[in-house]
């Protein structure tokens, strides 16, 4: 096997990230050298990968890390892998009002929001929440990494286990939001990861709904909620933030024209 026989396994772009990351290889040496014969270790462990591949197994886990706004976080399996589309959601927050300081995320996943948060914005003080043990380990993983001071991880079911003393500026989910009939449509791949970080109720709009009611006891005066949305939720959760008496609503699309981020003021 030769390094261009990585290509008719994977195709070109995962296989590039498989030799990048695996043989420590850059773009131009790859193609270099796409005639390099692969050594026998090299190529046990390509169809070792290629295994794994064939049956949809993601290739995020399989790496073990994921890029997220220009740095490489841990993933693993029973964790939500993240979306490159999630960015949207941190560049618009980044964007927002600067007199925000205290931020709560609601379903941290792997953490990659509110550490990026962090990360950006030094000024910027971040509780983030999940039900999951799993992910809270996972979001404190990547804290580790990055060696994050001004962001802390809290195992909670939504608002269940913070201090309702606290309040803060801005709350910021990417909740399960996907509905009964999109369920039973998901890309084979989407087995691996957990079904509860992906569905959002019958309607899809559980988890909007319990969060924005949730709120209200939670929000400092003239402060902010954010959410990665699904693409035909806008009107729905446009409403249900009227109801709570949130104005400015703004809706945001991604890079394919789908509706994907709603903030809105209180």
């Amino acid at each position: 096997m030769v390094v261009d026989d990585v290509f008719k396994l994977f195709g070109r772009v995962d296989g590039e990230i498989i030799l990048e990351y695996f043989f420590n290889l850059d773009k131009i040496s790859i193609y270099l050298n796409r005639n390099r014969v692969l050594e026998q270790n090299e190529e046990k462990k390509i169809l070792e990968i290629y295994e794994k591949y064939q049956d949809n197994y993601p290739l995020q886990y399989i790496l073990g890390e994921w890029n997220f706004y220009g740095r490489n976080f841990y993933v693993e399996e029973g964790v939500l892998i993240p979306r490159f589309e999630t960015e949207i959601l941190v560049e618009k927050i980044l964007k927002l009002n600067s007199n925000i300081k205290d931020i709560l995320e609601i379903g941290v996943g792997t953490g990659i929001v509110s550490l990026t948060l962090a990360l950006e914005n030094i000024n910027l003080n971040i509780v983030g929440v999940d039900i999951s043990k799993k992910a809270i380990e996972l979001a404190n993983k990547n804290k580790k990494r990055y060696n994050i001071r001004n962001c802390s991880f809290v195992e909670s079911d939504l608002y269940s286990n913070l201090d309702r003393e606290l309040k803060y500026d801005l709350i910021v989910s990417n909740p399960p939001y996907i509905d009964n009939k999109d369920m039973k449509k998901l890309d084979r791949k989407l087995d691996y990861e957990p079904q509860n970080a992906l569905y959002g109720g019958e309607d899809g709009l559980y988890f909007y709904k319990k969060i924005i009611e949730g709120s209200i006891n939670f929000l400092k005066e003239n402060s902010y909620i954010a959410f990665e949305i699904g693409y035909n939720q806008a009107e729905d959760i446009s409403k249900e933030l009227k109801k709570y008496k949130f104005t400015d609503i703004k809706i945001y699309k991604d890079y394919n024209n789908f509706d994907r981020c709603i903030i809105a003021r209180r």
